[in-house]
């Protein structure tokens, strides 16, 4: 009983620390994960952040995030304290801010492929930047999720370890519907003993090569909540490979948030390209 207390007297949780007791049901696991999740409606918080792109050095750059849940991400891009890039993301749409060169950019919510590299829902980002469990869009049935193998953490996967390369075989033969008849996504996940928090989320197209893979650390308490300091996203598409590193602090959930997003008369509308991306 000792340890558990000293665990959770700490603000900052290390997520290898509590023992997996048993293989839960996939079914179970899910009811656990689902019930420790938090129902707040507001969250924001700050970050610093190291990224890289195609192989590039890399590059650093701070920033806040505010979310109203189901409804509005807006994201502050700054550099030495000057704000370069201002996001805001709804249900339906993307636009994107340059202060820097007095330009902007505005779609429809299907843009965000374009931004990452690989096909998201304005819920299956919201969930990605408040460490909360989601299924993938072409694996929405939590039945079909499998028990994977880990050492440390429960593990899910939408396709059998065992099955991976079978489905792969199968898409690359000449003339097979299998891709368009079964889906060929596979999501994987990872989830802390005891808080049942997210630790790791992976996502692979088997057909377009596709994949990104999400790792939280450094669990931190605030007030009742557990949330964590470290996100990394690493994206990889063909030749495209991204990684971004951030560092979370000053989290805060239903405080009163503005999400101011006006554009001006002068910006000049682009189009996004891989240029400017």
């Amino acid at each position: 009983m000792v340890v558990p207390v000293c665990l959770w007297s700490c603000r900052t949780i290390s997520v290898g620390t509590y023992e997996k007791k048993d293989n839960m049901r996939p079914a179970k696991l899910l009811e656990n994960v689902i019930a420790n999740t938090p129902s707040y409606t507001k969250a924001t918080y700050k970050f610093s952040a190291e990224y890289s792109f195609g192989g590039t050095s890399p590059n650093s750059f701070s920033g806040m995030l505010r979310v109203s849940r189901d409804s509005l991400i807006w994201i502050s891009l700054r550099s030495f304290n000057i704000e370069g890039f201002r996001m805001l993301v709804s249900a339906d749409s993307v636009k994107v801010m340059d202060r820097i060169n007095n330009q902007y950019y505005a779609e429809d919510i299907s843009a965000l492929e374009k931004l990452v590299n690989i096909d998201l829902s304005y819920e299956d980002l919201q969930s990605i930047l408040l460490n909360e469990f989601f299924c993938y869009q072409s694996v929405r049935d939590t039945s079909k999720y499998k028990p994977c193998m880990d050492s440390i953490y429960y593990c899910l996967s939408t396709i059998s370890p065992k099955r991976i390369n079978k489905v792969a075989e199968r898409i690359e033969r000449p003339n097979s519907n299998y891709a368009e008849r079964h889906g060929t996504v596979v999501q994987t996940i990872k989830i802390v003993p005891g808080t049942f928090k997210v630790k790791d989320m992976y996502l692979e197209d088997l057909e377009t090569e596709r994949a990104a893979f999400v790792e939280y650390d450094k669990f931190t308490r605030y007030e009742e909540l557990l949330f964590p300091q470290i996100m990394n996203i690493y994206v990889e598409s063909g030749d495209f490979v991204g990684v971004m590193k951030f560092s979370i602090s000053d989290f805060e959930i239903d405080e009163e948030l503005t999400f101011p997003f006006k554009i001006p008369a002068k910006y000049t509308k682009i189009d996004l390209n891989e240029k400017n991306r």
